[in-house]
């Protein structure tokens, strides 16, 4: 388990700064049409259907989490900087950790912090 806690980091990144990428639309056209030639050669038989259902079910799931836990660690370096912000800031401190507050919580918060009009 320490194995992928050092190395999922770094893999997960990689994964999704190359799918990112505008080539990666190009390699997946390719695969695509090679794919399909394949099918069209084959005269679409079953199996080839179920490798089709197979691999696009496990590619779409895995570029999801690796997008998610991406995403997710980005908002939380960005929450600890927004609460480094506001901790260094003239700014009340009630603001900090509002977003681990339930939602009727944090708008009781922001209304009792906005200025009276």
């Amino acid at each position: 388990m320490r194995l992928l806690d050092e190395h999922f980091p770094r893999l997960s990144d990689a994964a999704v700064t190359i799918a990112g990428q505008g080539g990666a639309l190009g390699v997946v056209g390719t695969i695509a049409a090679g794919w399909t030639a394949i099918g069209v050669a084959a005269g679409f038989p079953m199996w080839w259907f179920n490798y089709a259902n197979m691999i696009g079910t496990l590619v779409t799931v895995l570029i999801l989490l690796l997008m998610q836990h991406s995403q997710n660690r980005e908002m939380k370096a960005l929450q600890i900087k927004v609460d480094e912000l506001i901790r260094s800031s003239d700014a009340g401190n009630h603001l900090i950790g509002l977003h681990e507050l339930e939602e009727d919580d944090a708008a009781a918060v922001v209304r009792h912090a906005q200025p009276q009009a």
